[in-house]
């Protein structure tokens, strides 16, 4: 006769490996809740959502500097923008020339290392399309893009 074996292990309960979400989020879906949670984490005040907007904030053709807390900076203008619903995974493409290279940085806009993010200049008149692919490498093309604020600061304040 075999003896049967009794599983006691399954009795008590199994220790949790994560912190338990609180029991009420009024109704809201986990993933909305979650994101408001992370939202609220990295973006406190609520600048980059506000230059995230799609009414409000920054556009493909505007110009911006991006400074991180190690005091180095990074000047472009703005060539597409990935936005999401709730998202924290979204980004911006700047595309700058260095030494009459043209170079191209994708930035999250919520990673912690960004101290501040500046909008130099907002064109009058947007080029079209959501997103500016086709200015590379004709004459639309960005040139120095610091130089070129400069001399718009210029212009501003002669007249």
């Amino acid at each position: 006769m075999v003896p049967s074996r009794s599983f006691h292990y399954l009795r008590k309960p199994l220790p949790t490996v994560y912190e338990p979400l609180p029991p009420k989020r009024n109704g809201e879906n986990v993933m909305t809740y979650i994101h408001k949670q992370l939202l609220s984490k990295h973006d406190p005040t609520g600048k980059r959502r506000e230059l995230l907007n799609y009414e409000t904030g920054l556009r493909a053709g505007d110009i911006i500097k991006v400074t991180y807390l190690d005091r180095s900076d990074v000047t472009g203008r703005i060539i597409a923008i990935k936005r999401g619903q709730r998202n924290l995974g979204s980004n911006i493409l700047l595309r700058t020339k260095l030494n009459r290279v043209g170079s191209e940085i994708r930035i999250p806009a919520y990673n912690p290392n960004i101290r501040n993010i500046e909008v130099l200049y907002k064109p009058e008149k947007y080029m079209p399309r959501a997103a500016h692919y086709y200015i590379r490498e004709s004459r639309r093309d960005v040139d120095d893009v610091e130089a070129f604020v400069r001399r718009q600061n210029g212009e501003k304040k002669k007249r």
